[in-house]
């Protein structure tokens, strides 16, 4: 038989790559623990990656902060689900003991009641014996609880880990075999009552909500699986901090050919038609085959002309409700404290604490507050003897009628007050050393996150899944988000499985 023109292209095509394996010249606008993992797993791939970083160092919200000599988390200090971290590590061929020094911890944390006082441990057995000695009555509650959500987190864990790009998507297998387990309509709490009667209880397992800036009565029950990673998988202690951490995934994505720009903000995306055709930087264009977005939803919107982005317009981002925000303060201290590496002090009215956060917009009195003292298990935070202290304060968004210029100040030695009285930290002011406030407003105008809502949007049922951004951008096909702002959601776990659901999408176009 003799060949003819369409034997002739059939076995030219056979030779070309496939459109799977063709290397793309990928951008990567900010250098996020999501950018990084998508950065990483796509020069696995073979492509071309590129990451410009406004700031002078790698991690964004997930950075460190230098104060003289003292060094602290910028932002998140809980390492929760290793599951997750070792599937991306393990596939770009490193562990997370090659990349830093991993401790776990237990208890897991030290959470304070204003009359009692809470160790919750992974250790099933250890957490029987805690809860009959804190919450005595609780504890047939608590072997529900593990059953019960243990059944759920395999359900609803497989659809986390895929994309939401059409509303068909909500008739995938997986979406349906979860269904029943989801409990539409339910809020956290309603959830945990359930299982347990005692609010103080109740509240030790709710207040992981605060990762998402929402409150456990608002908050989607779906998000019990917050506190059951941490019951079921534990908490680890990462050698100088989950930005050494971010530190050292950067260099390896170096050592992998990804090139990295540091004080390099991307100043527009130059759009034709459907597609972003260059990033401005620097003034110059550059052209690139796709982009990855891992900045602040909304700001990163504002890198697109508005005509470009038909379903995110400017009235359309106004309209999206935001997550709480959070008054930081940074002390290196001349001491060393008795503290745990992780104590929540809750307020004495945590239910109005949480509505002023969230629905009156107000500061607290006496409100909740988070301490990180990794100097009690790690000397690299601070000289010797000397200690590293973060408080973190969730405190209303800018949307709220709060003067953050003037009350920064008087908020500071509140804050200090309640330290050193609910706190237990005596004398405190006699032993700072140096001293660091980040405010809401401080997080918009420095860092960059719109409103100062630092754990991004809302995760209301109305923004999550299909209804929240896509990790394919709708309105520009080569546009892929990260972080966040786009699914899964807030929370170190869920930015990681939005870095492998983009790179994912990215493999796979066509």
């Amino acid at each position: 038989m003799q060949p003819t023109f369409l034997h002739a292209v059939f076995a030219y095509n056979r030779t070309m790559p496939s459109p799977l394996t063709l290397k793309k010249k990928i951008a990567i606008i900010g250098a996020g623990p999501g950018g990084l993992v998508s950065a990483l797993l796509l020069a696995k791939k073979g492509h071309d990656v590129t990451i410009y970083e406004a700031r002078d160092r790698v991690g964004g919200r997930s950075s460190g902060l230098d104060v003289g000599p003292y060094h602290f988390e910028l932002g998140p200090t809980f390492f929760i689900y290793r599951p997750i971290i070792d599937k991306i590590l393990t596939t770009i061929g490193t562990t997370l003991e090659d990349l830093v020094p991993v401790t776990p911890i237990d208890p897991l944390y030290e959470l304070r009641f204003p009359n009692k006082t809470f160790r919750p441990s992974a250790n099933h057995r250890a957490m029987m014996k805690e809860i009959h000695r804190v919450f005595p009555g609780e504890e047939a509650g608590y072997q529900r609880y593990l059953k019960k959500e243990l059944q759920r987190f395999k359900k609803v864990t497989p659809v986390l880990e895929k994309p939401f790009l059409h509303l068909r998507d909500y008739l995938r297998k997986d979406v349906l075999a979860a269904a029943p387990y989801l409990d539409l309509g339910q809020s956290l709490y309603q959830r945990l009552k359930k299982y347990f009667h005692s609010e103080e209880f109740i509240y030790s397992m709710a207040f992981q909500s605060k990762y998402l800036g929402m409150s456990p009565w608002e908050c989607p029950s779906l998000f019990s699986i917050l506190s059951f990673m941490e019951h079921e998988y534990g908490i680890y202690h990462l050698q100088g901090g989950i930005h050494a951490f971010h530190e050292a995934l950067a260099t390896f994505a170096q050592s992998r050919g990804v090139t990295i720009h540091l004080k390099t903000p991307v100043q527009q995306c130059v759009v034709k038609g459907k597609k972003i055709t260059h990033l401005r930087i620097n003034g110059e264009a550059i052209a690139y085959d796709t982009v990855i977005m891992n900045a602040d939803f909304k700001k990163a919107m504002q890198l697109i002309p508005e005509a470009k982005r038909p379903r995110y317009s400017t009235r359309k981002l106004e309209s999206l409700a935001q997550s709480c925000s959070t008054f930081n303060l940074y002390l290196g201290l001349d001491k060393t404290y008795q503290l745990p590496a992780h104590t929540i002090v809750f307020s004495p009215n945590y239910a109005q604490n949480v509505k002023d956060l969230t629905q009156t917009m107000v500061l607290s009195h006496h409100p909740s507050f988070y301490l990180h003292n990794p100097s009690s298990i790690d000397t690299s935070w601070a000289p010797e003897g000397h200690s590293a202290l973060y408080v973190l304060v969730p405190v209303p968004n800018l949307h709220a009628n709060i003067d953050w210029e003037k009350e920064k100040e008087r908020y500071t030695e509140y804050i200090l007050d309640e330290l050193e009285t609910r706190g237990g930290l005596k004398n405190l002011r006699k032993h700072i050393q140096v001293q660091h406030v980040i405010t809401p407003r401080d997080w918009q105008d420095t860092y960059h996150v719109q409103d100062g809502a630092n754990f991004n949007l809302s995760h209301s049922m109305k923004q999550l899944l299909y209804f929240r951004p896509h990790n394919r951008f709708q309105d520009l096909y080569n546009l892929y988000l990260v972080g966040g702002g786009t699914h899964p959601g807030s929370g170190l776990p869920t930015i990681y499985q939005s870095g492998i659901i983009a790179s994912e999408l990215i493999q796979h176009e066509k």
